[in-house]
């Protein structure tokens, strides 16, 4: 299916798809976490082999990620790679929530687990190119589990509600997204992404002429 959702949650308008839960309290992070079915960890794990003379043998320089609540294995990975738990990926965003400067929008979980996104919505008035044709905006993380994609972070104008919103907002305007690897200071290095959001976010306004 082409939306690729596995749980989600979301406020305001109801997405295209009509999957998810509306979200109970956008302004509440550990709330929006269960509302979206996110409310897991993953672990990692030894990748082992079938071995030349037979039994098992484990392979250096991989591990696979494990999603604790079910042991579903969600992809191999290599020795470097350190995992952004969902509830990191959402208290980014706690600043923003508690100052009230934004709310949870979207939030939920692709490909069976593998992909994760967080949206908050900013709490500023849209921005009207003409009648009928407002810019809200919104601030993004998203990330895989699997390996497949990095940690990416910043300003959208677009509403991620399924993997080809995803898709849309990685592509266009790409570049206000700032690309983070999986790696062992993904933590700080996201805690980082936060103090050159104002430069961003004067990016983002520069492309209104554009539209």
């Amino acid at each position: 299916m082409a939306h690729e959702v596995e749980s989600m949650t979301y406020a305001g308008e109801t997405p295209w798809h009509r999957l998810g839960t509306a979200a109970t309290d956008p302004r509440d992070i550990d709330k929006c976490i269960a509302d979206a079915g996110l409310d897991w960890d993953v672990d990692m794990v030894p990748v082992y082999g079938e071995g030349a003379s037979g039994g098992y043998v484990g392979i250096d320089g991989h591990r696979a990620v494990r999603r604790t609540s079910d042991g579903k294995y969600l992809g191999v990975v290599g020795e470097r790679y350190t995992p952004l738990q969902n509830r990191v990926a959402f208290a980014w965003f706690k600043p923003w929530v508690d100052s009230g400067a934004a709310t949870i929008e979207c939030a939920g979980a692709l490909r069976g687990g593998r992909r994760v996104w967080v949206l908050a919505r900013l709490a500023v008035d849209p921005v009207s190119i003409r009648p009928g044709d407002d810019v809200r905006r919104y601030i993004l993380l998203s990330h895989s589990h699997d390996g497949t994609m990095c940690v990416r972070a910043g300003f959208s104008d677009i509403r991620v509600v399924c993997a080809n919103t995803l898709r849309m907002a990685h592509g266009f305007g790409a570049s206000r997204l700032l690309r983070l690897k999986h790696t062992a200071g993904v933590r700080a290095a996201l805690a980082d992404v936060r103090d050159v959001m104002d430069t961003a976010h004067a990016e983002f306004s520069a492309t209104l002429d554009q539209y």
